[in-house]
């Protein structure tokens, strides 16, 4: 299985096709402004070393650069990166840009004083392999900043219908190798800790997300929420539960984890 979702992400046409966190039309596109605003917001990056593990579109390299961080970014898919580095070019940022595996990093050990890895645990097979080679590449004392797709998330009740048809319904041949994992917060905690890195905060993001749709059949699905009762909500009153017991049943999670010694 390792091999054939690595195989779908190097492919050329696939990932880039419906990756568009950078796009207003994105049903999240709230969400990632705001992901990549608070990520911004907990560090001073200028002089750092960073490393930006899969960069996809390179929207945090490119940001992170602009603030002064001499960033390396890799990710598997070349179309994804040939978009990120047209990107940086004409954002006037030098982001050294690499292909390469998540799971297997051509950095040396203790090389980074900050790991950014966004959105891309949720696409790896192997997640604590993952988690270790990022622990390995920050320097001691160093920070590891991670999300993750909530397993438990509250959006994902709409899917329920379609979830149990699935598992039912004999399995479809030629069908597309499974690219997406979600993991509840308990197991995020255990991939951090394995890998010797301490959490020092957990945030949550997406309570009620725009996108959450009521899965009625293989075709028909209607909105879970409003998208204006959803804009509402994580605007005004969801940040006040951020980083409250709230944070294990929305959709996404990210960590600020430091290396112990």
């Amino acid at each position: 299985m390792a091999h054939e979702t690595k195989g779908y992400f190097q492919q050329r046409g696939t990932v880039v096709n419906w990756w568009y966190p950078e796009s207003p039309k994105e049903p999240l596109y709230e969400h990632y402004v705001e992901q990549l605003r608070w990520t911004l917001a907990q560090f001073d990056w200028q002089g750092k070393r960073v490393a930006d593990i899969g960069t996809g579109k390179g929207r945090f390299a490119i940001s992170l650069a602009l603030r002064g961080a001499e960033v390396y970014a890799l990710d598997i898919s070349p179309d994804m990166l040939a978009w990120a580095a047209r990107d940086a070019a004409q954002a006037g940022v030098q982001v050294q840009f690499l292909q390469g595996d998540a799971e297997n990093l051509p950095y040396p050990d203790d090389h980074f004083d900050i790991v950014v890895c966004m959105e891309t645990i949720m696409h790896v097979p192997h997640p604590q392999k993952l988690v270790h080679e990022l622990a390995r590449i920050v320097k001691p004392e160093g920070h590891v900043l991670l999300s993750m797709t909530n397993k438990y998330r509250l959006n994902a009740l709409g899917r329920l219908p379609q979830t149990v048809y699935q598992r039912l319904r004999p399995a479809r041949t030629g069908a597309p190798p499974r690219y997406m994992w979600s993991y509840s917060v308990p197991t995020f905690r255990r991939f951090l800790r394995e890998a010797g890195l301490r959490i020092i905060t957990l945030h949550g993001q997406g309570l009620f997300q725009s996108n959450a749709r009521l899965q009625l059949s293989r075709r028909l699905s209607i909105p879970l929420f409003p998208r204006t009762f959803a804009l509402w909500f994580f605007d005004r009153v969801e940040p006040r539960l951020r980083e409250t017991w709230w944070l294990n049943v929305m959709g996404t999670v990210m960590a600020i984890a430091r290396r112990e010694r």
